[in-house]
């Protein structure tokens, strides 16, 4: 399937016709004895003329087309980013322009149906389940801040072996997972998702998070160390603009952030911790440099955030040994060039 920018544009009104539509139940419920808004009763009315519905029913199905038409708009978003990486030649920060519409429309579902309670004064998920999209494309509802030991100790072990002292931990996509701030605590780690609620979860704990778009968002300072743990972004985005040269990133390949790490240009690949290991602590198996593994030219690489000049990326195929042989959920150590 070819995927073109008017593709994500068209995807991206339409789910922003729902929303407007949504928001503005939102705004009415619970409807007790009032009619339902303008925009509303003209979605009920264009989707199902023939139906007398309860204003639940509406705002259920309003609920369900909006989450379609997410899922829709992501999967066009996904494909127009790997027919970029299948041309081997990319510029993010245009890549990051033109799928903008649909990741802006994308983080408004996730905060759709979540705000503070009117009656209660505390923030939370405001509506029922079925008439709440934000709580329906979550995968942290429910979830508080929590920390995970296996990931924490491979973490440990990669700055032991490696003597990092990062200053700035960057966790994109982190959702609730807080494992970084456990193991680097003398570090700032910042986390960023669209996930509005877990965002707020993190910051009632104290946590430096942020609800926003984790590819368009830049930090105020760039980071040492970046951590994709099952993030499922633009990676080679968010390295572009936020790691510092001589930096490092860990990344598993459960949704293959580490293979799209690896063919960054001034990015090599220099240790896998194991996804399992024997023992107290995790063993680290160094690699040879990805530069002998897939060929890159040096005298062409520029800083991360100068986009002006690429070298041609190897084919998708073409990936580490240690990426091929290993499992995505092991953690791939990368220093980018200083």
């Amino acid at each position: 399937m070819n995927v073109t920018v008017d593709d994500l544009r068209d995807a991206a009104s339409r789910l922003r016709d729902l929303l407007g539509a949504y928001e503005q139940f939102v705004d009415g419920w619970p409807y007790d004895h009032s009619p339902l808004p303008h925009r509303v009763e003209a979605y009920r009315s264009g989707r199902d003329a023939g139906r007398v519905e309860s204003p639940t029913d509406v705002g259920a199905a309003l609920a369900a087309d909006v989450v379609e038409q997410y899922y829709r708009a992501r999967e066009l978003e996904s494909a127009y980013v790997q027919q970029t990486r299948a041309r081997g030649r990319t510029d993010w920060t245009r890549i990051v322009a033109e799928t903008a519409p649909v990741r802006q429309a994308a983080q408004r579902v996730h905060a759709a149906g979540y705000g503070i309670d009117r009656e209660t004064g505390d923030p939370g998920y405001l509506l029922p389940a079925e008439l709440c999209p934000a709580r329906r494309v979550s995968m942290n509802a429910g979830s508080s801040p929590v920390v995970y030991e296996d990931r924490v100790a491979q973490y440990r072990a990669v700055t032991d072996r490696f003597s990092i002292s990062p200053d700035v931990v960057y966790h994109p996509g982190s959702g609730h997972d807080v494992s970084p701030s456990e193991a680097f605590p003398d570090s700032r780690v910042v986390y960023t998702d669209v996930d509005a609620a877990a965002m707020a979860e993190l910051r009632r704990a104290s946590y430096d998070a942020h609800g926003a778009d984790a590819v368009g968002y830049e930090l105020d300072e760039r980071a040492d160390l970046i951590v994709f743990r099952n993030a499922g972004l633009f990676e080679e985005a968010v390295v572009a603009t936020n790691l510092r040269r001589g930096g490092w990133v860990v990344a598993n390949d459960h949704l293959e952030s580490a293979r799209h790490v690896s063919r960054l240009d001034g990015v090599d690949l220099v240790a896998v911790v194991p996804a399992e290991w024997d023992g107290a602590s995790p063993r680290i198996d160094t690699v040879e440099s990805r530069d002998s593994e897939v060929p890159s030219s040096r005298s062409e690489r520029t800083d991360a955030r100068d986009n002006s000049r690429r070298t041609a990326l190897p084919p998708a195929d073409e990936v580490p040994a240690p990426l091929r042989a290993g499992s995505p959920l092991d953690l791939y150590v990368f220093r980018y060039e200083a």
